[in-house]
């Protein structure tokens, strides 16, 4: 688990990504329809990492924020299995 965290697969383009969010979290990310995977900022929903339901409206990620490819393992870092919710104020855009 912390091995997948030190260590992530890189994210080729494809598929879900995950996202830093504060210090210690990690989100589940996807990519809009249609956005290409070289752009800066992505737009991409945030989603739960169990059920798939969108869990924010449409955010600009900046691309360092990506972690890399999601893996189930990042699922322990999230804020769904924390039982929390996300911040009020989700700025990714830095």
């Amino acid at each position: 688990m912390l091995a997948a965290r030190r260590r992530p697969a890189p994210w080729n383009g494809r598929g879900d990504v995950a996202v830093r969010i504060g210090e210690r979290r990690l989100e589940r990310g996807r990519l809009l329809p249609g956005q290409q995977p070289d752009t800066d900022p992505l737009a991409l929903v945030l989603i739960h990492p169990d059920t798939e339901t969108a869990l924010t409206g449409t955010l600009h990620c900046a691309q360092n924020r990506i972690h890399g490819a999601w893996t189930g393992p990042y699922r322990l870092f999230t804020h769904a299995l924390a039982e929390r919710d996300l911040p009020a104020a989700v700025d990714l855009s830095t």
